[in-house]
């Protein structure tokens, strides 16, 4: 046998022992890329603290009915990532004069309830509301009529008098739906609609209250208002938020 020949017998087996291993590896089963990671949830953070405002409308008010002089003040604080407590305090001045009576009145009211907000939020750290929420009012106010005239056409006589101080509670339901944009940081304003239906009675035999602080005109049951308002936010703390992400088998289901 040549030497060429020689060379090239040992050369045999290690090509067919590399041809075997190919195939094996073939044969063998591939890695399993496609497990499940178990998932854990997302903690959210998100910022909560107290609103503070002010209700322009009622300077919009103050033009149309220029005896109502209102002042009120809302505030808010954040429960959870949706749930805020809310609450509105005011004082109302009437003084008003017409040709058959004077009348004065003043006093002040507090609403108390809360808020949820029903809007989703695009990423965790936005703060506009569309909101709907419940509140129980009070307001406590005095007024009196120091002359009253009233003028008797059949006997061609004119009756005067007075009605003395008189002190009055009201008691009332509140339904509020708005909404809350946040213009810049931490300034928001806000629009909503307000309907109050009073659960008292303050009608006087005598004389009705003109206007119930927090509530409006005396003489009726239910009220429907409008409101402005600018705010703004003290970020006192952060509300914690766990978010359970959806897994494959979830997002199977759903398909």
């Amino acid at each position: 046998m040549s030497l060429a020949a020689q060379a090239q017998t040992p050369a045999k087996p290690a090509a067919a022992k590399a041809a075997a291993a190919k195939t094996d590896t073939t044969r063998q089963p591939a890695k399993d890329t496609t497990a499940i990671i178990p998932v854990k949830d997302s903690v959210v953070h998100m910022q909560g603290g107290l609103r503070v405002g002010l209700d322009l409308s009622r300077i919009v008010t103050s033009i149309y009915y220029p005896y109502r002089k209102e002042g009120t003040a809302v505030a808010d604080v954040r429960l959870n990532s949706n749930l805020y407590a809310a609450a509105e305090i005011g004082y109302t001045n009437t003084p008003h004069s017409d040709s058959n009576y004077t009348y004065k009145g003043s006093g002040m009211f507090i609403s108390l309830g809360i808020d949820y907000n029903f809007l989703k939020r695009l990423y965790p750290s936005e703060k506009n509301m569309f909101f709907g929420g419940i509140r129980y009012g009070f307001s406590h106010l005095t007024y009196e009529v120091p002359t009253y005239k009233i003028n008797d056409r059949y006997w061609g006589n004119n009756l005067t008098g007075s009605i003395p101080k008189t002190n009055v509670n009201a008691h009332w339901v509140e339904l509020v739906l708005g909404l809350k944009a946040e213009v810049l940081k931490n300034f928001f304003l806000s629009w909503s609609l307000h309907e109050r239906i009073m659960i008292n009675n303050v009608k006087s035999d005598e004389f009705t209250p003109l206007v119930i602080p927090g509530f409006g005109s005396g003489s009726k049951k239910a009220v429907f208002d409008m409101r402005y308002t600018v705010s703004y936010l003290f970020p006192l703390y952060k509300i914690t938020e766990h978010i359970k992400l959806p897994n494959d088998k979830d997002k199977k289901k759903k398909k």
